[in-house]
């Protein structure tokens, strides 16, 4: 053996020891990651001790003024040491090393943390040092409610003026906190209750002062029990323009609450200037209220086809449309084609702003067919909303829910302007010489009246009126 070890000399250790530390590494390689993720978790639980010690402290404290107590402020001081070490857990978790001395110091800041809580305790105090906290806390209420209001002039904000009212009040308290300080006066606790009251009294009074937010109401239709809007019968409301030249947009917002009820019936009428056998006019409905795929939104256009009245029924396939939610609903006809489309289209259903559903499609130079209103116009039949009516006064057809911004013109309004009115720019100028009438059908709290039933539109040339009993005619705030 020696002989071996001779014959391997000093240079063969050297490679002979390298080895055996390669084997050793091999060996044990896993263990400095082991002990590390060992000390990782150690240190997270050490410091979730810590941290459940400290929160444990601040949620059975007692806060207030009164001796035995801790101010709120105090809460503070545990806040941003559970934070810290929330923080510090978070980055462990994350891969981040560190070392036993770096958790005992965070411990040890936590106990310091506790300690100085624990210090801030309301200690017993005479009754004037106790007044003189309770008036220092009302000055400090009126400061941070003069700092933190907005002024303006718009619902919501207060008059600039108003200052003067939370001013005069610190003011007022500010000289008895220096009085008592002082000395000068004996800070009893009638005059301390009588100041606060006061105190009390004038933000009171500066609230009062707030702009109101002007709240609005939409009118809610209950046309399974009976109601409907009746807008009278009009020639203006069906005739839209010259023969072989017809062209019209209508428009509204919808939410239907309770589609139509009536056993057989699955169409709800949304608007109808109609009558049917035979067909003129126009109507916006929905049919089917499955909640599947096959519910639609659909317009009736009745055409008269060299004297044989056909009726055109584009429609729209989509689930639950508008239903318990405003859905923004339009059509435009034209005879001339549809601003913007192909030139034989002749209708554009619009849901929500969008383009949608089927059209009707006739060549430019076929001249054989115009839209027809003569029926509607023989039986003189009232427009109407929530429901249809037949020549005979038969309501059908109804629903319940709600209506606005209702509008019809005698010009094929654009996609542009029909996308306007879907985002919101509901606004309508009332000379507008292609405006038959508008209606909003919603009303500001100040002009709110729930006894009235009659509705001028916009242009002042029509009136609508609610009937079918005023129990099912209600205001709803717009939010609702």
């Amino acid at each position: 053996m020696r002989k071996v070890l001779n014959q391997i000399g000093m240079n063969g250790w050297v490679i002979l020891l390298g080895c055996l530390c390669m084997v050793s590494c091999i060996l044990f390689s896993g263990c400095s990651d082991d002990d590390e993720n060992n000390n990782r978790e150690r240190y997270i639980t050490q410091l979730t001790e810590e941290r459940n010690v400290v929160d444990y402290l601040l949620k059975n404290s007692t806060y207030g003024t009164e001796p035995g107590t801790y101010p709120e402020k105090s809460k503070a001081i545990l806040e941003m040491t559970i934070a810290e070490i929330d923080d510090f857990v978070s980055r462990l978790n994350n891969g981040e090393t560190t070392d036993q001395q770096t958790v005992d110091a965070l411990v040890e800041k936590a106990e310091e943390a506790m300690k100085k809580f624990k210090d801030s305790v309301i200690l017993d105090v005479s009754e004037e040092q106790r007044n003189l906290q309770q008036l220092k806390n009302k000055l400090s209420e009126l400061q941070n409610i003069l700092e933190t209001s907005t002024y303006g002039t718009e619902p919501g904000t207060y008059p600039e003026s108003s200052k003067s009212i939370l001013n005069a009040a610190i003011r007022e308290l500010t000289e008895l906190i220096d009085k008592a300080f002082s000395g000068s006066i004996p800070l009893t606790n009638a005059l301390v209750e009588e100041a606060i009251q006061q105190a009390d009294a004038e933000i009171d009074s500066f609230r009062e002062t707030q702009i109101e937010t002007e709240t609005f109401y939409n009118l809610v239709v209950d046309g399974n029990n009976g109601g409907y809007i009746d807008f009278g019968y009009h020639k203006e409301f069906a005739d839209f323009g010259e023969t072989q030249h017809t062209a019209l947009t209508i428009e509204l917002w919808v939410k239907i609450d309770e589609y139509c009820t009536k056993q057989h019936e699955d169409n709800s009428t949304y608007l109808s200037a109609c009558n049917d056998e035979p067909w003129g006019g126009w109507r916006i409905y929905s049919r089917f209220h499955t909640g599947e795929s096959d519910d639609l939104i659909r317009a009736s256009i009745p055409i008269d086809e060299d004297g044989k009245i056909v009726l055109e029924e584009p429609y729209y396939r989509a689930p639950l449309l508008g239903y318990k939610i405003w859905m923004h609903y339009a059509i435009v006809y034209a005879e001339d084609g549809v601003p913007g489309e192909h030139q034989d289209e002749r209708f554009r259903m619009f849901y929500n702003g969008e383009k949608k559903g089927h059209s009707i499609r006739i060549g430019q130079d076929v001249r054989r067919w115009v839209y027809t209103a003569d029926s509607y116009h023989q039986a003189q039949i009232p427009m109407t909303a929530f429901c249809r009516l037949k020549a005979d006064g038969t309501r059908m057809e109804y629903f319940s829910g709600s209506i606005k911004y209702m509008r019809i013109w005698k010009k094929a309004r654009t996609a542009d302007e029909i996308k306007a009115s879907a985002e919101g720019n509901c606004t309508v100028d009332p000379a507008d010489p292609n405006l038959v009438c508008a209606w909003d059908f919603v009303i500001s709290k100040t002009d709110l009246d729930v006894t009235k039933t009659e509705f001028k539109d916009l242009t002042g040339r029509y009136k609508a009126v609610l009937k079918g009993g005023a129990e099912n005619f209600t205001w709803k705030p717009v939010n609702n």
